[in-house]
């Protein structure tokens, strides 16, 4: 029976070492995962950041190009009737060479009549009834468009337009069409990978130009950018699902100044993670090897600890023994201390010293009980030891006295608890004898703290009626007093207040 018991205390210290091996292992692995999202996360971080600072370069170059060239072909386009068709079209040509490939400009009058276009291959359809000529028919100075079919050949543009006046009326509209796949080439160069974007938004919300290109036009006016962080800073970065094709990614946004646009780059998050993914796989395969080394390593141990079992049980069984013999000598001990009281008794001395002993060996015999009824053989708990032994020291006189207690979590060592508790019954006796003069009833007040030079503070009050030092420096108790607290390595004093007040440094605590 106890073979089998110490070998199952074995087998759990085994189980346990493993069970720590491995929540030691799951704690670097959780650190070092923990780190390389981060670190995976703030890449990604810096990539759309990044982007999203190239995108807003781009956006400030587009609208400076619009600006400088819708400037130049309003001079070009000249007075309302002062230049002949063909002079026009050569001023309104040096006005747009200098444009893109990917811009397209077209001056269209106020009915409606297309004047000028770069366009050699087709011609927009009418688009007096589109909402940006309105607004600059109405008096709007300049405006730039979300992202648009042109009618005639579905291709997504995006313009920017400015009204042509003069003499304060309304004669044509001047227009740049810039083409969304221009966005390709920061597309490109970013290299985010697949699932990522660039995008120009205007402030309201409205796509002006994503790439890769949208099915169709989409209003973002409502989503979380526009609805929460773009009120809170002019750029910064969060995780969403895209409300354009519900894939989550990582954007990067930055409201351009002076322009109407908002730079944006985004990347997958699934793109983002794949370092991180990849560390996992890592992880989950050291995991797997650690499991059995693991699974060896236990059946190691258990094969040991089998044949270890025997010799531990053996152990067991002569320290049980021992502690029957300890338990047995402090018992005879107290036993003994009890048949000396009975003897004493016998010998016919004066009342008042066998009290004075009695007291003194039931002190002594108070040690023994405690040790061999908790089994504290090397030291005892002052939690438990002096509330017990003072309660029976003041039980032996006829008096009704109050007892408190402040107690740290203090054990007193064997070699000291005798003196110890010697010395709580001289104060106590002292107290009992000469405190409560004509009095029935008192307090007595039993401190026993933790101090910081590694001593023990000892403090026993009374409230009685104080002492006299020259009378008691020279009793018996006072002698003894003296020579426990020397045998204890400590000092002490005595003072009067309110009462008398006790209070001494003890090496007692067991290390």
């Amino acid at each position: 029976m106890g073979l089998t018991k110490g070998f199952t205390i074995v087998g759990r210290a085994a189980i346990a070492a493993i069970v720590l091996m491995f929540l030691a292992l799951s704690l670097v692995l959780g650190f070092w995962l923990h780190s390389s999202y981060m670190s995976a996360v703030r890449r990604g971080e810096d990539q759309v950041t990044a982007t999203a600072k190239i995108v807003a370069a781009n956006a400030i170059w587009i609208n400076s190009l619009a600006r400088q060239t819708l400037y130049r072909m309003d001079d070009a386009f000249g007075a309302a009737e002062a230049l002949p068709d063909d002079a026009r079209i050569r001023r309104l040509n040096a006005a747009t060479a200098a444009l893109p490939t990917t811009a397209t400009a077209y001056v269209v009058a106020a009915d409606g009549t297309l004047l000028y276009s770069t366009d050699r291959e087709s011609s927009p359809a009418d688009i007096v009834d589109q909402t940006y000529f309105r607004r600059l028919a109405n008096g709007a100075e300049d405006h730039t468009s979300a992202m648009t079919v042109m009618r005639n050949t579905d291709r997504h543009v995006f313009l920017s337009a400015a009204r042509i006046e003069r003499n304060d009326k309304f004669e044509a509209v001047a227009i740049l069409a810039f083409d969304v796949g221009m966005l390709r080439s920061i597309w490109d160069a970013a290299s985010l990978g697949p699932g990522s974007t660039v995008s120009f938004l205007r402030r309201d919300g409205k796509l002006i130009a994503r790439y890769p290109e949208p099915k169709e036009v989409v209003d973002l006016g409502n989503y979380i950018l526009f609805t929460d962080y773009m009120r809170k800073a002019t750029s910064g970065s969060y995780v969403s699902v895209s409300p354009v094709d519900q894939v989550e990614r990582l954007v990067a946004y930055r409201i351009v100044e002076r322009t109407p646009f908002v730079a944006i780059a985004s990347v997958d998050t699934g793109a983002i993670l794949k370092p991180f993914w990849t560390d996992v796989s890592i992880a989950a395969l050291i995991v797997l090897l650690a499991l059995c080394a693991a699974v060896v390593g236990g059946l190691k141990i258990l094969h040991l600890a089998h044949a270890d079992a025997r010799h531990t049980a053996e152990l067991a069984e002569a320290l049980r023994t021992n502690q029957v013999l300890m338990r047995e000598i402090h018992h005879r001990v107290k036993n003994n201390l009890q048949t000396v009281m009975a003897l004493i008794r016998l010998q016919g001395l004066r009342p008042e010293t066998v009290q004075r002993v009695n007291e003194r060996i039931v002190a002594m015999s108070a040690v023994h009980e405690q040790m061999y009824g908790f089994d504290q053989f090397s030291s005892v708990t002052a939690r438990q030891f002096v509330p017990n032994l003072v309660r029976t020291l003041v039980g032996l006189h006829d008096r009704d006295i109050r007892l408190t207690f402040e107690i740290d979590d203090i054990r007193i060592d064997a070699d000291k608890a005798t003196p110890f508790a010697l010395l709580l019954n001289e104060l106590l006796t002292n107290s009992m004898k000469y405190a409560f003069v004509d009095r029935t009833d008192g307090h007595i007040r039993i401190r026993l703290l933790k101090h910081p030079d590694g001593k023990v503070l000892l403090e026993v009050a009374d409230d009685g009626v104080g002492y006299e030092p020259v009378a008691t420096e020279t009793g018996m108790g006072s002698r003894l007093i003296k020579s426990f607290v020397s045998q204890m390595d400590g000092t002490y004093g005595t003072e009067r207040a309110r009462g008398t007040v006790f209070t001494a440094l003890l090496s007692i605590s067991a290390r």
